[in-house]
């Protein structure tokens, strides 16, 4: 089925008391026969519709629950719209059949499966608790429950809301009787609730396979045995998946509507942590920012504050790494770019000279290529996607002109938050007018003024999304074909048919609608966090160890308490299972007292789990000017292409303010560095509007948003 790039973990969030503001609304919400619309059962259906008035849903949506193993989808029209059902022969679909109906909203009827720990092929297998009590088979493991050895057997709960397929699982070491959830055992309970976000970068357009059915992720294997032998519940949907969407608040609408289900069904847990890396841990930060109480705590994994404010400097990768290799191309061995470490200089984030090229498949890459390469035009281009989208539609049905108006971009897919053109395209906030890309390297005379003015005058931008073409990364790597660029003009001699590469000015209404829809992390956030994640920087993986301060710069700048959030590193991916299960302790314990346990502190650790230091100095000289504290020294971070250029770590300034270039020149931007005449020429003529002045607030973000945000700005940030 459709698998859009999976490079993360997930989160999971522990939470205290449940604030379901729709428990209040049960009829106005279509309960059945004046039942509270989260209160089903095995072979009902959760509603489709959730309470959070997000606007129309997303079409075409592909269902996966074929794919999830679950079957084929309940017919719900004869119209043509959704996905096509068939009949079947022996179960299973027949596919090149005439279809019996469609389903536009995906649903199953809620069912109970099991499944078995065996203990000695580290896996879940089917579990028939029918026969299986009575001759166990041979790797069940057991696991003590309330002093005894019990089979380690776990009950999932399985169905469809919001259109999404959810889970929920806890153990269930004894026979048991499904007919109702009163008849249920569920003592070995410990009434706690683990909620799970998985990762990944997607686009929309399908429903996304369902945990424990659809297989579990590798993270899932390794976590998941260790909370459930607790007693803990975890819940999850395909919803909070963001290799499935990245709608934010449909994640969060999800989440509330399983939660609802769960207490209507199981009771009220004690309390919620999330849990979940990546696209995982930035639903634990906008969730916890968007909807309070909802939460509890939580433990992001390998985070970022969001996903939005990436782009702004993701934005640069493959249009510097295009520079580079064109200045490679032009100059050979002489190029200072040749040798791939110089790129920190100018990206910020980490390059290699010995790691090796994913695209090239020599020695030598950067983080922009081994993390961003596919990711940045799955975010930008119109035009680019998964060829296993089309292969779905095509399966299902769907009518050729539905799928080929599809806009693929992560702005097309929130729509319904930042609009549409007359085209059918949504505004793209990408901004770079007035960026000084290398300003840090200039001043600390890594590049020269001439190679700062080229860097400039080339790195260019890219085209508006109508413009935009399919994007072949055999034949044009960095996507050349839709940047904007003079590659010959802005190495052309001044007056001999010089030119700068344009610039791109970002749809100021996409920039404030990312903000007032909550998917900027702003930092306005009360819950405990321990964000905690294995350094991974030598590896040039994506998940840079930066954003874990990023996210820190915003709680301390915003409204939020940045004193509740801790952060832990790891010279290990092997060692944060076990830091995992430390977190969920130190978090369990502030939750169970209401109060802040003495663990609940900034730390490090080695490869082995080992203790490097802990306390409120460790980080010291990242966000202040202190002296290095003994986890900044053990684990050094890296930036990006926008610090370079002059912002600071919070990284969410989406369009600089600018100042008039001469006024750069008089107040120590450019340190003791001298231009020539001519320099100072085509200067003017790249930032003819100025350069970015990153003592103001961005332009971008709309009046009174918290701190920063107390007024609105013209483009020149007046």
């Amino acid at each position: 089925m459709i698998r859009s790039a999976r490079w993360t973990l997930a989160v999971v969030t522990l939470l205290a008391p449940l604030l379901l503001a729709p428990a209040a609304r049960g009829s106005e919400e279509g309960g059945r026969d004046g039942r509270h619309p989260y209160r089903f059962w095995i072979g009902e259906a959760g509603p489709t519709e959730g309470p959070l008035g997000l606007g129309p849903k997303q079409r075409p949506f592909v269902c996966a629950t074929v794919e999830s193993g679950l079957g084929q989808p309940l017919v719900d029209n004869q119209a043509g719209r959704g996905s096509a059902v068939f009949p079947e022969v022996g179960g299973v679909p027949d596919f090149a059949a005439t279809p019996v109906g469609y389903s536009e909203d995906c649903s199953i009827l809620t069912r109970v499966d099991y499944f078995y720990w065996d203990g000695a092929a580290a896996a879940f297998r089917r579990f028939d608790p029918a026969t299986m009590f009575d001759a166990p088979p041979p790797g069940l493991a057991r696991i003590p429950v309330g002093g005894q050895a019990v089979p380690f057997v776990v009950r999932v709960e399985t169905g469809t809301l919001d259109r999404f397929l959810y889970t929920i699982a806890m153990l269930a070491p004894w026979p048991e009787e499904v007919s109702s959830p009163g008849r249920l055992r569920s003592e070995a309970w410990n009434r706690k609730l683990v909620y799970w976000f998985r990762g990944g970068v997607g686009i929309g357009h399908w429903q996304g396979e369902a945990a424990w059915h659809g297989g579990l992720w590798g993270a899932e294997r390794a976590i998941f045995p260790g909370l459930l032998a607790q007693g803990y519940a975890i819940a999850t949907s395909s919803a909070n998946e963001t290799g499935v969407h990245y709608n934010l608040r449909l994640a969060e609408e999800a989440m509330l509507m399983v939660k609802g289900h769960l207490v209507e069904t199981y009771g009220r847990p004690r309390y919620t942590v999330g849990l979940g890396g990546s696209g995982g841990g930035i639903q634990q930060y906008a969730i916890g920012q968007n909807h309070p109480g909802l939460l509890d705590a939580g433990i992001p994994l390998y985070s970022y504050p969001d996903m939005v404010t990436q782009t702004i400097h993701v934005g640069d990768c493959n249009l510097l790494e295009q520079y580079f290799l064109e200045d490679v191309m032009s100059k050979g061995a002489a190029s200072k770019w040749a040798v791939w470490s110089r790129r920190q200089w100018i990206e910020g984030l980490n390059a290699s000279d010995t790691v090796r090229n994913s695209v090239f498949g020599t020695p030598g890459s950067s983080e922009c290529i081994e993390g961003w390469f596919f990711a940045e035009p799955l975010a930008m281009n119109p035009r680019f996607t998964d060829p296993q989208y089309f292969a779905a539609f095509s399966r299902y049905r769907f009518p050729a002109a539905e799928v080929a108006a599809i806009r693929w971009t992560h702005w097309n897919d929130l729509e319904n938050i930042y609009g549409v053109d007359a085209a059918g395209f949504a505004p793209v906030p990408f901004d770079n007018v007035g960026v000084q890309y290398g300003l840090r390297a200039l001043v600390e005379g890594k590049i020269t003024p001439a190679e700062f003015v080229e860097l400039n005058a080339c790195v260019g931008s890219w085209k508006e999304q109508a413009d935009y073409v399919a994007w072949n990364p055999y034949a044009d790597p960095f996507d050349a074909s839709n940047a904007r660029r003079n590659p010959v003009a802005c190495r052309m001699p001044l007056g001999a048919g010089w030119a700068p590469s344009p610039r791109r000015a970002g749809d100021l209404s996409a920039m404030r609608r990312a903000y007032t829809s909550g998917h900027v992390f702003t930092g306005d956030i009360e819950i405990p966090l321990v964000d905690l994640r294995p350094y991974l920087e030598p590896e040039l993986n994506m998940h840079n160890a930066r954003q874990s301060f990023s996210a820190r710069e915003r709680m301390r700048r915003g409204e939020g308490r940045g004193r509740n959030q801790v952060i832990w590193f790891t010279g290990s991916e092997a060692d944060v299972p076990a830091r995992i299960q430390e977190a969920l302790g130190v978090l369990d314990a502030w939750l169970t007292t209401g109060r802040r346990p003495p663990g609940f502190v900034d730390k490090c650790t080695d490869a082995s789990g080992n203790l490097i230091a802990a306390g409120r100095q460790v980080w010291d000289g990242i966000l202040d000017r202190r002296p290095p504290g003994a986890c900044t020294l053990a684990y050094p971070l890296k930036s990006s292409s926008r610090m370079v250029a002059g912002d600071g770590y919070a990284g969410d300034l989406f369009k600089c303010a600018r100042k008039p270039l001469a006024r750069a020149l008089e107040d120590g931007t450019y340190g003791a560095v001298a231009f020539t005449d001519g320099q100072l020429s085509q200067l003017d003529a790249i930032f003819p509007d100025g350069v970015c002045d990153y003592t103001r607030p961005d332009v971008g973000r709309p009046r009174g948003w918290g701190r920063g945000g107390e007024e609105e700005r013209d483009e020149d940030g007046r």
